[in-house]
């Protein structure tokens, strides 16, 4: 069952000469949810069946444990010790029925983040093996556009958050999956998406509840637009209070004027700018009332509460080795902050060894310096003795919406409509199937 994605976009001139992108029907979409595993550990639930190019067996019961490995180029599987040796480099696994699952056991997330893990992750849809080029499995997953939204929803905003901050997160969600989908940012040979942070979170069905389902059902269709255009709906865990510029975060991508605002996480949204050294130092140490500071009494989640400001302390020996590697440059002397966006995020810093020194630039390349990488690049140094302290504020990049905002909203009585408007003032809701 080898399927091929076909999506037809039709542009539609309205009255007042804006062009709106519209599906004729719901696209599906194809996720990689592995790529780093050389052997998977399957678990079917359903009548499922395997199919390779010349050969399809069905899952001889429920609830069997099947192995899939590499040898020599082709996947073999593994059940009840019986090996089926295959010449394929390529299987498909798909259901006979629409309630059927498959559970992965020990699906690695966040890697090379401070939460990364492993864990059994449930699916659904079609699940297509692929040999990689390093050897490692290829697992993608194919199923619609909504479905694959369940799949993300709970996962990016907590399946406890109110309906509305869920519903604002499934708006947002699905207006960057659209743009994925029609412009490639995240695709590869066999994909059009990623499941993990460099994209969105899509962990399959463990988190679902039938709110965080409700919540994407009830906003089906609809995408955030700018002149009938869908636009990227960036959202972050926790702003630290000020939301930054997409341009000072990413320079490269395209520029929405949503994206041209930015501001104190409050009803005012006032910019204040915090460039300068001495701000964005008050700024970190003051207790701003905002939506996303947990001390305000909204019940934010544990982890609103852990990053709207964090500290981090790290010996000089320790850091010189994590950031210069092999290279002879003595220990760090000085970290200087060259350049900030106008929520305090440095951009462009300069690292100051005993021997010599390098120019990071890019506000996630500054976190990843750190292992693991650091919750936000908004963030003041103090050196002492023999190690460095770093106080910060917020986890994320702080562009479009923060998430924790959101929650506090809906628990104030907000709108996802509402909410949206907040942080993405110059946009607006279209349907676009």
């Amino acid at each position: 069952m080898h399927t091929v994605i076909s999506i037809s976009l039709i542009c539609l001139m309205c009255a007042d000469l804006q062009a709106q992108l519209l599906f004729d029907s719901e696209p599906q979409i194809r996720v990689q949810i592995i790529n780093t595993l050389e052997k998977l550990n399957v678990i079917f639930n359903g009548d499922w069946v395997i199919e390779g190019i010349d050969f399809k067996i069905e899952v001889p019961e429920e609830n069997s444990l099947h192995k899939f490995y590499i040898d020599n180029g082709a996947i073999h599987i593994q059940s009840n010790n019986k090996t089926i040796n295959t010449e394929d480099s390529h299987l498909d696994l798909y259901c006979r029925t629409q309630d059927g699952t498959i559970k992965i056991r020990d699906v690695p997330y966040g890697v090379g983040w401070w939460w990364e893990g492993k864990e059994d992750r449930v699916y659904e849809g079609l699940i297509s093996l692929f040999k990689g080029e390093t050897g490692t499995f290829n697992v993608i997953v194919q199923l619609p556009l909504e479905a694959y939204l369940k799949g993300v929803v709970p996962y990016e905003i907590g399946n406890d958050s109110p309906v509305e901050a869920l519903k604002a997160q499934a708006v947002a969600a699905r207006s960057e999956a659209i743009i994925a989908l029609t412009s490639g940012l995240y695709s590869g040979e066999h994909h059009d998406l990623t499941s993990d942070v460099e994209c969105q979170v899509f962990s399959g069905n463990n988190k679902r509840t039938q709110i965080s389902d409700r919540a994407v059902e009830e906003t089906k269709s609809l995408v955030l637009s700018e002149k009938g255009q869908p636009i990227n709906a960036y959202y972050a865990s926790n702003c630290g209070g000020h939301s930054e510029l997409i341009k000072n975060v990413w320079p490269e991508r395209p520029d929405p004027n949503t994206y041209n605002l930015a501001g104190r996480d409050d009803e005012n949204r006032i910019n204040l700018n915090l460039q300068s050294e001495k701000d964005v130092r008050q700024w970190i140490f003051s207790k701003p009332r905002v939506y996303c500071n947990p001390d305000l009494g909204l019940e934010l989640p544990n982890w609103s509460k852990t990053n709207f400001r964090w500290q981090r302390i790290i010996d000089i020996n320790t850091l010189s080795g994590m950031i210069a590697g092999e290279k002879s440059w003595g220990d760090i002397l000085n970290i200087r902050i060259l350049r900030r966006g106008v929520s305090g995020r440095i951009n462009k810093a300069r690292v100051i060894f005993e021997r010599d020194s390098i120019l990071v630039e890019g506000e996630l390349t500054i976190r990843q310096l750190w292992k693991p990488a650091l919750r936000s690049s908004c963030f003041v140094v103090e050196k002492d003795s023999d190690k460095f302290v770093l106080h910060g504020a917020g986890w994320g990049h702080g562009v479009g919406m923060c998430q924790s905002g959101a929650i506090a909203l809906a628990k104030s009585g907000s709108s996802f409509r509402t909410i949206l408007r907040h942080y993405y003032p110059r946009s607006e809701i279209i349907e676009i199937y």
